[in-house]
């Protein structure tokens, strides 16, 4: 992944981020807890938790090593360094024990997302009883629009350089189905395509 593009990508979105941490929440309502931020597109989301909500624990993992500095390098320049914990691991392979985060998120997911459903599969596995997992991509549903139209033909654009897939409904149902977690998700459209899984 170019670390070039990847940097302009997430500099890009500063703006939407406080949005996307807002809808999240919807979901997760505690002020405490074990967060896990997957993905090179990690840190944004969990800057804005950090400092609204100074009792999360947050820890971010991406599989490139590369990836990892330029996250430890914003967490710095954020000065929330101390407050989070960065890992390099698989992302189909994660490097945590079973059951131990209670808040699992992975915006730009479906840039990973295998045939195996694996990823899927171990999100759920590292998440605890009552967790919840936001894991899919978009600008979030209360975002104004103008801030959307600000950014989203550079942001495609870059986002295209990077590999992006699309990916259907019928698409995220099916791996919903494949990974055996339909009776614990569900699929939110509003702002973007999102895959919200409860344990």
């Amino acid at each position: 992944m170019d670390l070039r593009i990847l940097k302009e990508v997430n500099d890009l979105w500063h703006k939407i981020y406080p949005y996307l941490a807002a809808q999240v929440m919807e979901h997760y309502s505690k002020s405490d807890g074990d967060v896990l931020e997957l993905g090179p597109f990690a840190g944004g989301i969990s800057v804005e938790l950090a400092r609204l909500y100074p009792g999360l624990k947050i820890t971010l993992a991406a599989q490139e090593p590369g990836v990892v500095d330029l996250l430890r390098m914003e967490m710095e320049g954020a000065s929330l360094d101390r407050q989070m914990e960065l890992r390099c691991c698989a992302l189909d392979n994660l490097a945590f024990s079973d059951s131990l985060f209670d808040l699992v998120i992975f915006r730009g997911a479906y840039f990973f997302l295998d045939e195996e459903v694996k990823i899927v599969r171990e999100i759920y596995r590292v998440l605890r009883e009552d967790g919840i997992a936001f894991i899919g991509g978009g600008y979030g549903k209360a975002t104004p629009q103008a801030f959307i139209d600000e950014i989203a033909h550079r942001s495609r654009d870059l986002n295209d350089r990077l590999g992006r897939r699309r990916v259907t409904v019928g698409g995220v149902e099916g791996m919903v189905k494949k990974a055996g977690l339909s009776g614990h998700a569900r699929i939110e459209e509003e702002g973007g395509l999102w895959l919200v899984i409860r344990k």
